[in-house]
């Protein structure tokens, strides 16, 4: 592990603009040298592949079959991807991929964060522009779980006192030991010393400023420096679904579209996870991952007005808009303000919280939903910008609260209820689609789902969740 943790960054976290959170380097796709990660097929033992092709087990990941090894010099980077090609490769191996790295940190963020005080997080107008006080009225998170896939959290935070979900876990180490410190060493050679310190924190504040009632659950995959990487990464993505998560926060990303990240946010989005992502900071339109994933909720960054942040990056892979431009929020022993999209990102982390207590949204598809429908026009406040760049618009937590979720049983989408529904249903049901995963337990298609798509049918729509 420790290896792994001093390489260069694999995934670098999604802050940008002065004063940042995190990173402004523009990430690459270079590997981790010597590591790969093998998914086995079913039954296939890892003792006899690994001896097979000459490598060392690294890390694993044995609910999943995932393991993180070293190939050299058995094989080549070109060799140890080859080992899954249905033609030529091991049967025993499913896949098989390189661990990247990517970028530098970009500038530091312990000396960069602007000082503030509670008075002033709990009193910026940012709140009240999106309407947080009015939709907690409604909805507080309560019993809503948010992985926090980040650097850790700062225990000791008032803020978080009873908030902290006993799963808590650091992925690159003690695992007990998720708090949030730096070691006051340059680790990296880059001259800047914990830049990355506080995130996490930041991130985790953020997100229950939205949601002061839900539970966080914070995943330690950076060090101090903002050190990572993708197996990492997966692996906490996995954590968080057998932990009970509700929604991930993921203020990272990377240009290496990754299939290890990908598959596990499958298969948390199949389990009706809302999955939410930074889309990071260079301005550019290039999608980064996992913001541009499959099902995740992409987050650009604007100011409270709604005109994008130069820094953002935009695209046609963005759901929502969300305001990134000197957010105050907790830091290490205190509190901040920094811009970043990695800072937009938990406003809508949070938003998701409120509107799954609520039981208007129980997977990606709704939660689209609800931004289609509530979120607010910014197309006049960005001249210039293609309006698909802009996803549908700037975060309305009040209005995202109080929609009345979609109409569950018109799984045909055309605003009709009839035999074209049913059949839909049946079709989803047979087929263990999650767009019919319409009821506890969640992950299972069963009785419950087809009494929960009966009383839809029968009580018109829209209807409340459960």
């Amino acid at each position: 592990m420790a290896a792994r943790c001093s390489a260069a960054l694999a995934l670098y976290l999604a802050i940008g603009a002065t004063p940042a959170l995190g990173s402004d380097g523009t990430p690459g796709e270079d590997t981790l040298a010597n590591q790969g990660v093998l998914e086995l097929s079913p039954g296939a033992d890892l003792t006899t592949v690994v001896a097979r092709h000459g490598f060392t087990v690294l890390e694993s990941i044995p609910s999943r079959g995932l393991h993180l090894v070293a190939f050299e010099p058995a094989l080549t980077e070109g060799q140890f991807e080859l080992l899954s090609d249905p033609l030529t490769g091991d049967p025993d191996i499913t896949d098989s991929e390189l661990n990247r790295a990517s970028g530098d940190q970009g500038s530091g963020t312990q000396s960069m964060f602007a000082s503030r005080t509670n008075a002033e997080f709990l009193n910026q107008p940012l709140w009240s522009i999106l309407g947080v006080p009015a939709a907690n009225l409604s909805a507080t998170g309560q019993g809503i779980t948010v992985a926090v896939i980040d650097s850790g959290i700062d225990t000791d935070h008032p803020m978080f006192a009873g908030r902290i979900h006993p799963g808590a876990i650091n992925l690159l180490g003690d695992p007990a030991d998720f708090d949030e410190s730096g070691n006051g060493i340059d680790d990296d050679g880059d001259l800047l010393i914990d830049e990355m310190l506080g995130h996490g924190t930041f991130v985790a504040g953020i997100i229950l400023g939205v949601a002061p009632d839900a539970t966080i659950l914070p995943i330690r995959v950076m060090n101090d420096e903002g050190v990572g990487d993708a197996f990492t990464v997966a692996h906490a993505v996995y954590y968080a679904i057998d932990h009970g998560a509700d929604v991930i926060n993921l203020s990272l990303g990377s240009e290496a579209e990754l299939r290890l990240i990908e598959k596990a946010i499958d298969r948390a989005t199949h389990r009706g996870i809302i999955v939410v992502a930074s889309a990071g900071n260079e301005g550019e339109t290039a999608p980064e991952y996992p913001a541009a994933t499959n099902k995740v909720a992409g987050i650009a960054a604007t100011d409270t007005a709604g005109v994008l942040a130069p820094f953002s990056n935009r695209g046609d892979h963005i759901l929502f808009c969300a305001p990134g431009t000197q957010i105050i929020g907790p830091q290490v022993d205190g509190w901040g303000a920094a811009d970043g999209t990695s800072a937009a990102a938990p406003l809508v982390a949070g938003t998701a919280a409120l509107v799954i207590e609520r039981g208007t949204v129980l997977h990606y598809e709704h939660f689209r939903s609800m931004a289609r429908k509530t979120a607010i026009d910014i197309e006049d406040v960005n001249p210039g910008i293609d309006e698909d760049f802009l996803g549908f618009g700037l975060l309305n937590v009040q209005d995202a609260v109080a929609w009345t979720g979609p109409c569950f049983a018109d799984l045909a989408e055309d605003d009709l209820l009839n035999v074209d529904d049913i059949n839909a249903f049946i079709t989803l049901f047979l087929a263990g689609d999650e767009h019919v995963d319409l009821a506890e337990p969640r992950g299972v298609l069963n009785v419950n789902d087809i009494e929960f798509f009966v009383d839809a049918f029968l009580g018109g729509c829209p209807i409340e969740g459960p």
